[in-house]
C-alpha cells in the first residue's frame, strides 16, 4: 500500500502546483477585472484578452518545465525554451497586474465602499494574490531539493518576493481615503502608485537571474548577488520607507508595520554588503602579508602558490 501511494505521489509530482497556480491567477484576475468594469465600463474586459494570452502562456510553461523536469534534461534547446517561458509569462502577467492596480488606484480606489464584499479589502487581496501566483510560478520551474545549495541559492534571490508584493499593496492603503487624498500635495498619489506599480514587475529580474543559471546549476558570481541585494534593499525598500516616512511625518497618517520590514531589509542588506567588503579586505591584506612572507624568503614559491590555490575565491 505505502509503494502505491508513493508511486502516485511520483505520477503527480509537480502537476498540484501547476493546477493551484491556475486556479489563483483565474481567482485574481477575475476579481481585479470585476473591480475594473464595474467601476469603469463594460469596454474594460478588452483586459481579457491579455489575460487569455497570459493563461496560455502559463500553460504552456508547465507543460515545458514539466516534461522537462520528468526527463533527463538532455534537450537543452527544451530546458531552455521552458525557462525563458517562464520568465516572459510572469513579466507579461506582472506587467498587466501593475497597469491594471495604477488605473484602480489613480481613477476610482477611494470610491469604494468599506461595506461592500468588493471593496478596499477584497481588492488588496486580489492584488496581494500576485505573490501566491510568484511562488506557485517559480515552484514549477525547478526540482530543486529543500536544503540543497540549489534551494538555499533560488531562496536567496526570491525569498522576499511575496513580502514585497504585499508590501507594495499596502502601501497603496491611503489611496482608498477620500479625505486623504485630497490633503496630498500635487504628484504625491501618482509617486505612491508608480512606486507600488514598479515592484510588482521587478521580480522579472530575480526570474530572468535564475533562468540565465538554470535555476541554480550556475552559479552567478557573489558580486552580483550582492548587486541584487542592493537593488532589492534600495530600489524597492527604500523608496517605500521613504513614502511612509512622508505620509507618516509630513502628512500625519497611521503608519504601516511594514515600514519595519523595510528598515530590517535595508539593515540587513546593508551589513551583509559591510561584511563581503570586510572579507575581501582580509584577504587582500592575508595576499599582502604571504607575499611579504615570500619576499623575506619565508615561504617558498611553491609553498606560496599552494597556499593560495586552497585559499582562492
Amino acid at each position: 500500500m505505502a509503494n502505491c501511494f508513493i508511486k502516485c505521489c511520483r505520477t503527480v509530482k509537480h502537476l498540484p502546483v501547476r493546477i493551484i497556480c491556475l486556479l489563483v491567477y483565474i481567482l485574481h484576475t477575475s476579481c481585479v477585472d470585476y473591480y475594473l468594469v464595474e467601476h469603469k465600463d463594460i469596454s474594460w474586459l478588452g483586459f481579457l484578452v491579455a489575460d487569455v494570452i497570459i493563461f496560455c502562456l502559463f500553460i504552456a510553461s508547465f507543460l515545458v518545465s514539466y516534461h522537462n523536469l520528468r526527463g533527463s534534461r538532455s534537450d537543452s534547446t527544451m530546458e531552455k525554451a521552458g525557462s525563458w517561458l517562464g520568465m516572459c509569462s510572469w513579466f507579461l502577467f506582472s506587467t498587466i497586474v501593475a497597469t491594471k492596480a495604477g488605473i484602480i488606484f489613480i481613477d476610482f480606489a477611494d470610491d469604494l465602499d468599506e461595506n461592500d464584499f468588493f471593496g478596499p479589502n477584497t481588492l488588496k487581496t486580489s492584488l496581494a494574490l500576485a505573490g501566491v501566483v510568484f511562488l506557485l510560478h517559480l515552484s514549477s520551474l525547478h526540482d530543486a531539493k529543500p536544503g540543497s545549495e540549489r534551494r538555499a541559492y533560488i531562496e536567496e534571490l526570491t525569498g522576499t518576493v511575496i513580502f514585497d508584493i504585499m508590501d507594495c499593496v499596502d502601501s497603496m492603503e491611503p489611496l482608498f481615503i477620500k479625505e486623504d487624498r485630497d490633503a496630498f500635495p500635487p504628484g504625491l498619489v501618482e509617486a505612491i502608485v508608480a512606486i507600488a506599480c514598479l515592484n510588482f514587475v521587478i521580480p522579472t529580474i530575480p526570474l530572468l537571474t535564475l533562468t540565465n543559471t538554470k535555476f541554480g546549476h550556475a552559479k552567478l558570481p557573489r558580486r552580483l548577488v550582492m548587486l541584487h541585494k542592493i537593488l532589492l534593499a534600495y530600489i524597492i525598500n527604500l523608496p517605500l520607507l521613504i513614502m511612509r516616512m512622508i505620509l507618516w511625518h509630513g502628512l500625519n497618517h497611521g503608519v504601516s508595520i511594514f515600514s519595519l520590514k523595510n528598515v530590517i531589509v535595508i539593515a540587513m542588506v546593508s551589513y551583509d554588503f559591510y561584511e563581503h567588503h570586510e572579507a575581501n579586505m582580509d584577504e587582500t591584506r592575508e595576499d599582502n602579508d604571504n607575499k611579504d612572507k615570500l619576499e623575506d624568503g619565508g615561504l617558498s614559491g611553491e609553498a606560496y602558490n599552494l597556499e593560495n590555490r586552497f585559499n582562492y575565491d
